[in-house]
């Protein structure tokens, strides 16, 4: 793999006023780890002491000083006590100041084509929601009713529940009730879940990562997604109605739990999410047949 060589041009300096801030801001901006460093001075004179200083700064930010492109002999006799190159030729390097301003253009453009995309992603959230709403009319139970797909909602938007969060005493009197475990078995998938892909598994699933519009999970378990959850998420694929469904931030298309369905509520029809460390992680269960969010924890 060749290295890029990456130059810093000092040419509009002069031996009496270093420009070091130009220089630090400069080695900030490259992104690459041990990069190769050429110091363009042509007729710029340095000192002993000048060049050293320039060496020790950009070896503190773990490049390395190789090149030094100068037309003076004084300075070609010190890049040589030095152990550096020296050359009068000009050859093929990367600019800092240029390659820093095309990596900011290229990322104004993929904000642009990101901008573009959010309408497609829109229309494929709606299809999607069609097309469950579609299917789910196909649905029919033991009596021949249909089952509807309700808004998922959240557990401090209903006035009367049967379900509550759990206060928590510290003080409380020992017991000797044993803890209650999961015997199903648990996949963990270290990895953001992409448009396109689907995960499938027979009992509970737990995501390190986000799981982005277009992605579907299903397991006979519970789902854990530790990030957003912007997919198609079904727990409880085989009936369990005691599965549930877990999120970080939850900003599903659409919650699925044994039989229930539930889309989600319009006006939250957002894309992308920006993340926050001040995400409340939440939990969808079902609560008179109908899928309610609760959350994990409270303030």
């Amino acid at each position: 793999m060749t290295q890029n060589i990456y130059e810093i041009d000092l040419t509009r300096g002069n031996s009496d006023e270093l420009p070091v801030e130009d220089i630090i801001r400069e080695l900030d901006q490259i992104r690459e780890k041990n990069s190769t460093i050429k110091l363009k001075l042509n007729s710029v004179e340095l000192n002993q002491s000048q060049l050293i200083f320039i060496k020790t700064l950009i070896e503190g930010y773990g490049h390395k000083l190789t090149f030094v492109q100068t037309t003076s002999e004084k300075v070609r006799e010190l890049c040589s006590e030095m152990q550096i190159n020296s050359t009068n030729a000009n050859f093929e390097t990367i600019n800092v100041k240029e390659a820093f301003n095309n990596e900011e253009n290229q990322i104004t453009e993929e904000n642009k084509e990101t901008t573009s995309n959010e309408n497609k992603i829109e229309e494929f959230e709606n299809k999607e929601n069609t097309e469950f709403e579609q299917e789910n009319n196909n649905i029919e139970d033991s009596n021949s009713t249909k089952q509807t797909i309700s808004v998922y909602r959240k557990a401090e938007e209903e006035e009367n529940t049967d379900i509550d969060d759990e206060d928590v005493d510290f003080y409380a009197t020992k017991t000797d009730l044993p803890v209650v475990a999961d015997t199903k078995n648990t996949i963990y998938i270290n990895q953001t879940l992409r448009n396109g892909q689907v995960l499938e598994y027979d009992g509970n699933v737990v995501i390190i990562g986000d799981c982005h519009p277009g992605s579907e999970i299903k397991a006979t378990g519970d789902i854990t997604v530790w990030g957003v959850l912007g997919s198609i998420a079904h727990a409880g694929i085989k009936g369990n109605k005691e599965a549930k469904i877990r999120a970080l931030k939850m900003n599903a298309v659409q919650l699925r739990i044994a039989d229930c369905y539930s889309r989600r509520p319009d006006g939250t029809n957002i894309p992308y999410i920006v993340k926050s460390s001040e995400f409340t992680p939440e939990e969808a269960r079902i609560a008179d047949d109908n899928i309610v969010l609760y959350k994990v924890t409270q303030n």
